[in-house]
């Protein structure tokens, strides 16, 4: 990686205690085994053998160095020996290449085991108040409204508001209060999925016109999202697009100025889902074999379903209580399926309930119409329906994927796959590291994507000259010679590549980075080491 001729020497022998840290899981051990790897490279100045052993360090510290950096494998490997109980040495001179040590016991004695306990113990209490101290940081902080992010507890019911109008942010978190929420205020898109893994929200508010990103893209990454799904997403504009919202997997859309009443209706709404451990649904359908099929597959300990074959029998049953989802067949053999639908827009109290319409014959424009204004979801009787079905009913009774029978999990799955937006689509892999180019390829090409490998930024340009139908570039920042921020920057200046979808893919996640790949041109950005579900996630969502 650092050298273009030389060699490596890996030796593997027992230590004649010639270590020169002081480590008393060492001292101790009856035996310790040493793992020697020399190499006649480049060498490392005496200044800098310290620095490289930290995150996202090396000799030479530019993004667009002449060599690769250590990023995180040195202080990966640090943390690991630390854990084994060993310690790694480093001699090196400038220019005469570099001998790495791994020094291991062969067993830790009890007593050290323990102490380390003890000690993990007292300086576990000591991380927990430096992160309240930084997360009381005013970088991390909202000045003008001091959300409660420094007062959470275990248990807390959670709103994330995506809002930048400070005005309407206090209101909000006013009106939490009074409910017994707590509210965290996020004033840019791309601070919610950071904000979603730090604080676990019990559901999200989110305005569409926000200044760095359209919200309809985070209500889409979320929604595509097995991971964030389930959280319910609250949206919250100035803009009547309540419709579009809804069927896109929105609890509900609001539109700015909120009266009291409907902020009382949001906050009871956020409280009753929380609360709600189990669902009401109900599968109105005269077949009865379908009615049995649709059950078995959406079927679990967090769902309650209820049957009806016939318009009577279902109003009947709403009369006595509340659905939270209907799956109703608009053919039934006493009345039409769209009566019912009218009935439930009528109530007040059920403008909440999630309707998916689920038919065996052509809609006629009249029924298309009453379709899009009364259902979130339409799914024909066709091959494959209840997969499609599974996942429909998931997203709006925000079902967690991972509690879900491993069935339903299997539908959902199989219907994902097989009406992936990404098949066959074209993706540019740019990263120097031919492991990680390897690692993407192989787990990108299972689900039928074309893929694309550049080793460095001149390389990414011309693949991007010869193949104009590129449609997404993952590009790494950390490369050498031109690094990620300059290749988006060359790649923007051609008007042509305006469409081209670019997710910045970094290991360098310091406070800014984010904004910086934007700026330089990233539609996104994506942390290393990569999830493969929430990448797929996200290529989803700029490929149009």
């Amino acid at each position: 990686k650092f050298t273009e001729k030389g060699n490596v020497q890996l030796k593997i022998y027992k230590a004649p205690r010639n270590w020169k840290t002081k480590n008393s899981e060492l001292d101790i051990a009856k035996t310790v085994v040493a793992f020697e790897i020399t190499d006649s490279g480049i060498g490392i100045s005496r200044d800098k053998q310290n620095i490289i052993f930290e995150a996202f360090q090396q000799a030479e510290g530019s993004t667009s160095r002449k060599y690769g950096g250590t990023g995180l494998g040195l202080s990966i490997s640090r943390g690991l020996s630390d854990l084994l109980g060993g310690v790694i040495e480093l001699e090196s001179e400038l220019g005469e290449g570099s001998r790495f040590t791994l020094f291991l016991p062969i067993s830790i004695s009890p007593q050290v085991i323990e102490n380390r306990q003890l000690l993990e113990r007292a300086n576990g209490n000591g991380k927990q108040k430096q992160i309240a101290v930084s997360e009381m940081d005013g970088a991390f902080m909202v000045d003008e409204i001091g959300d409660d992010r420094s007062k959470l507890s275990p248990g807390d019911k959670i709103l994330l508001m995506v809002e930048d109008d400070l005005r309407f942010a206090k209101i909000m978190l006013t009106k939490a209060h009074d409910y017994g929420v707590k509210l965290i205020l996020a004033t840019k898109c791309n601070e919610v999925l950071d904000y979603i893994s730090q604080y676990t929200p019990t559901a999200i508010s989110l305005d569409i016109n926000m200044p760095d990103m359209n919200g309809w893209k985070v209500l889409d990454r979320l929604k595509n999202d097995l991971s964030f799904r389930h959280i319910p997403v609250y949206i919250i504009s100035g803009e009547e697009d309540r419709n579009v919202g809804l069927r896109r997997g929105a609890r509900n859309c609001l539109q700015k100025p909120l009266k009291d009443n409907a902020l009382k209706n949001l906050f009871e709404d956020i409280i009753y889902l929380s609360n709600k451990k189990v669902k009401d649904m109900l599968i109105i359908e005269d077949d009865e074999k379908d009615s049995s099929d649709i059950a078995k597959i959406i079927k679990g300990d967090d769902i309650n379903i209820v049957t009806a074959k016939t318009s009577k029998e279902a109003l009947a049953l709403m009369n006595k209580r509340k659905f939270d989802c209907l799956v109703v067949d608009p053919s039934l053999s006493d009345s039409s399926g769209f009566d019912i639908l009218k009935t439930l827009d009528d109530r007040k109290d059920d403008t909440l309930t999630s309707v998916v319409v689920r038919y065996s014959k052509n809609l006629t424009k009249k029924e298309e119409t009453q379709v899009k204004r009364f259902a979130k979801a339409v799914v024909s009787k066709e091959k494959h329906s209840l997969e499609q079905l599974a996942d429909q009913t998931a997203l709006f009774l925000h079902r967690q994927y991972s509690a879900m029978p491993e069935l339903t999990r299997q539908a959902i799955d199989y219907y994902r796959k097989s009406e992936d937006s990404l098949k066959g689509k074209k993706v540019l892999i740019v990263d120097d590291d031919v492991r990680n180019l390897f690692a993407l390829t192989t787990a990108l090409e299972r689900f039928k994507i074309n893929v694309l490998n550049a080793e460095s930024g001149q390389e990414a340009i011309a693949n991007i000259e010869k193949n104009p139908d590129i449609d997404v570039v993952l590009m790494d920042i950390m490369m050498p010679e031109m690094d990620g921020y300059e290749t988006m920057k060359q790649i923007r200046k051609d008007k042509k590549n305006d469409d081209i979808a670019i997710i910045a893919v970094t290991a360098k996640a310091m406070k800014g980075d984010r904004q910086k790949c934007i700026e330089s041109g990233a539609s996104d950005y994506i942390t290393k080491p990569v999830n493969v579900e929430q990448l797929l996630t996200l290529m989803r969502v700029w490929v149009k």
